[in-house]
């Protein structure tokens, strides 16, 4: 997924990416410069290993200041002594890129869009077959798809439907498409579009698991392009100032929430669309 082409470049924040990278240069700075100006005072050198865990907590400090998601907070946490690791090993020089490059296929949304990859769970599919139609010929979308799980069992549960995946990070779509290809049914495809040119009005039920980021963006897109009567389904993140027509609560660990728009219907306090 991309950033909508409709938002304004202006109020966008900056790459996710660029402000976790300048966090974790500004906690090398801190911190190792520090221990060396303590070094020089005292006569004493800080353990490598603490410079670099403290570097790690720094860089998370930094991340909050800067808003960065907190699922980036494992990985400030992680990232110093990880490198460590990797150069006492002395592993090939090979590894490093083939390793930004995996990384980079798995979480090029996130980068790029502001969109983590989730994943949807059993309890969360089970409750969208049961949202689906017994009858057949609907349609259903997946936007941002991921490892392809929601298009392969619904496909599976529901014979009846049509369901495409949409995901763009290289490394998810390779993998869904695959599963799709030897495990799948014949009425789900996943297809690698960015979902922002996608028009929506080829499908009955739109479902969504990404993040508040694109969700106002994603919800006029519905609106305009959606038919009466056609269901806007987001996993967890609402759209701020439209709330859900129903809320249905799954039964699992995380007490998921999936807030469902109906297009063509009034919107609480609003006009009819």
């Amino acid at each position: 997924m991309t950033s909508p082409p409709s938002a304004d470049s202006s109020s966008r924040p900056g790459p996710p990416i660029i402000k976790a990278l300048v966090a974790q240069a500004l906690a090398a700075l801190v911190v190792f410069g520090g221990g060396r100006m303590f070094a020089s005072a005292i006569g004493i050198n800080a353990p490598m290993a603490g410079l670099l865990a403290a570097q790690g907590m720094m860089a998370a400090i930094f991340g909050f200041l800067f808003r960065l998601p907190l699922w980036w907070l494992p990985i400030h946490l992680l990232l110093p002594p990880a490198v460590a690791v990797t150069l006492a090993w002395k592993l090939p020089a090979w590894v490093f890129p083939a390793a930004f490059v995996a990384l980079l296929g798995v979480f090029w949304n996130s980068m790029r869009g502001g969109v983590p990859l989730y994943l949807s769970n059993l309890s969360t599919k089970t409750a969208l077959a049961r949202l689906l139609p017994e009858k057949g010929g609907f349609r259903f979308a997946d936007l941002g798809c991921g490892l392809g799980g929601p298009v392969l069992t619904l496909s599976r549960v529901r014979p009846e439907g049509r369901f495409t995946g949409f995901e763009t990070a290289p490394l998810l779509f390779a993998i869904a498409w695959l599963r799709q290809r030897f495990r799948g049914q014949g009425n789900g495809e996943i297809r690698r579009t960015d979902f922002w040119s996608v028009d929506l009005s080829d499908f009955d039920f739109v479902y969504c698991f990404l993040s508040p980021v694109p969700m106002p963006a994603l919800y006029e897109k519905a609106r305009r392009e959606m038919r009466p009567g056609s269901l806007l389904i987001s996993n967890s993140f609402e759209v701020p100032g439209h709330p859900a027509d129903e809320i249905v609560s799954v039964e699992d660990r995380r007490q998921t929430k999936l807030h469902l728009w109906k297009m063509g219907e009034k919107e609480k306090g609003g006009e009819a669309d």
